[in-house]
């Protein structure tokens, strides 16, 4: 079998860059790469989304639908710190936005089932196979083949790594990599509050790292709690009553006490990187090529822009007859994105780390820094709007970015 793009991965990101291909005529091929038997790990189940206002533009643009009982608005994020008297309000009316929104939070489950109801049946121009784990991969000059035993071979000008980052793929690829542990463990929950939401994602910064607060739609939080190891497995077994006592004494100012928790999953927190050389026929695209911290939940929003990025530029190359897995493409592609990617994770991990630096004098400093920001309308409506996704370094900004900047 062969084809014109080899997308390794079934996930958002994958389906995300098909839709971005759809009425190109090349042949595009996406394999499920995931070990077979996999179960969901632990809290899996509770996973969402936060989805930047110019992601939920461009999920628009795809006709993607997602069912309003799974999508949770944001419609003012609150910044602050443990023991901190400062707090930075970002509403969505500083972006002037007619949804009335920042952003949302949607349950992953529902994000993949609405793209994968989008995407076109199956035919010579597009396939999706299960067929889990390479076993090999050949580099050619003008393709790339990859084998899955018994006689399963595809080669490919162009291979797309869209597994999420979990594979041994960048490995066997011998991909460049740069990346570090932060010695931190995630717990992820849904945790009930009293009344409503009201719309408020929290970002609430201890030294331990960020406590994120996301409103969903059945009225309660999800929560991503950063965790020293010790704390991590302290909690992993404790009884809900005490996980909910210890909760409630760092939370974010402003907020009532929490009542109730469930789908509790703890992972290991890292960043990562991942490159390929233009000349390689390879582009890592979502967690394949960058794992952000959860701060902010820029994850899949950065991934996004990467696949809608590289899906314009292949739909041009295919309007010319040219070489999908060109060098000169794979070059242009990485120059859009650098600038945009570099920002995210300077952002997420300087924050991080920023936040953790020791009490004092620190502290003061950055009550005086968020003060700051509070009192700046400008500043606060750039930071809305980079957060939100609608304010792209110059370089970065392609046409199929442009349904990001204008309401549809």
């Amino acid at each position: 079998m062969d084809c014109d793009l080899l997308i390794l991965g079934d996930g958002p990101i994958a389906h995300s860059l098909v839709l971005a291909l759809a009425a190109t005529p090349l042949r595009i091929c996406v394999v499920d790469s995931t070990p077979p038997g996999r179960e969901k790990s632990s809290g899996e189940e509770e996973r969402t989304v936060a989805l930047a206002l110019a992601s939920l533009r461009l999920l628009r643009a795809f006709d993607v639908c997602l069912p309003a009982d799974a999508r949770g608005p944001i419609r003012q994020v609150q910044i602050s710190q443990a023991r901190g008297l400062a707090r930075v309000q970002l509403s969505h009316e500083l972006l002037a936005a007619p949804e009335g929104v920042v952003g949302e939070v949607v349950v992953l489950d529902a994000l993949r089932q609405g793209l994968q109801t989008r995407l076109p049946p199956e035919s010579e121009q597009f396939r999706r196979l299960p067929w889990g784990p390479v076993e090999s991969f050949t580099w050619y000059p003008d393709r790339v083949r990859l084998d899955w035993g018994d006689d399963r071979q595809i080669e490919a000008k162009l291979l797309i790594l869209a597994d999420g980052g979990h594979g041994r793929l960048q490995r066997m690829l011998a991909l460049q990599r740069r990346g570090w542990d932060h010695n931190r463990y995630a717990c992820t929950a849904r945790v009930g509050v009293p009344g409503s939401t009201a719309g408020i994602a929290y970002e609430h910064f201890l030294e331990s790292g960020p406590l994120a607060l996301l409103p969903r739609a059945d009225g309660r939080f999800s929560l991503v709690w950063s965790l020293l190891p010790s704390a991590a497995s302290r909690l992993l077994n404790a009884s809900d009553s005490e996980f909910l006592r210890q909760l409630n004494t760092q939370l974010p100012p402003g907020l009532t006490p929490l009542r109730e928790v469930e789908g509790r999953g703890f992972y290991p927190l890292h960043f990562q990187q991942f490159s390929a050389p233009p000349n390689s026929r390879i582009v890592p695209l979502g967690n394949a090529a960058q794992t952000l911290h959860p701060l902010a939940g820029q994850g899949y929003n950065l991934g996004l822009r990467d696949a809608v990025t590289l899906a314009a530029l292949l739909r041009e190359a295919a309007g010319q007859a040219s070489d999908p897995g060109a060098a000169a493409l794979l070059q242009d592609f990485q120059r859009i994105r650098r600038q945009d990617r570099l920002e995210i994770i300077a952002f997420t991990e300087g924050m991080n780390r920023l936040f953790a630096l020791p009490p004092l004098p620190w502290r003061l400093g950055r009550d005086l820094a968020l003060q700051a920001v509070e009192s700046s309308p400008l500043l606060k409506r750039r930071l809305a709007a980079r957060l939100a996704g609608i304010d792209l370094p110059f370089n970065s900004r392609i046409p199929d970015l442009e349904l990001a900047h204008h309401a549809r």
